[in-house]
């Protein structure tokens, strides 16, 4: 009996998910992927892949990792453990859709 009554307390805690939490980027793992919310501004010194030939036309919203369409403003990225992310930002793990 005492352990139902524990597990209906657990069910009571409230729990924030972090999964719905946008991803800032001012994370550490943001800023080592040289994520950004808008990809004119990427640091090309820094992540030359965006600079290169094609590289103007990547954008979170069109990236492999990216979970929502060309239209969305946000959208989870697998990088980020399915959090939200800019559809106008970039990163450096960018990978064309196929």
């Amino acid at each position: 009996m005492a352990a139902g009554g524990s597990a209906l307390a657990l069910t009571a805690i409230p729990i924030n998910l972090v999964a719905s939490d946008e991803v800032s980027v001012d994370e550490p793992l943001a800023q080592a992927m040289g994520y950004v919310k808008d990809a004119a501004t990427v640091d090309t010194a820094k992540f030359p892949k965006r600079a290169a030939e094609g590289g103007d036309s990547q954008f979170c919203n069109n990236c492999a990792l990216y979970a929502g369409t060309a239209d969305d403003a946000m959208a989870p990225c697998s990088i980020f453990q399915n959090r939200p992310v800019a559809g106008a930002g970039w990163c450096n793990a960018w990978v064309a859709k196929s």
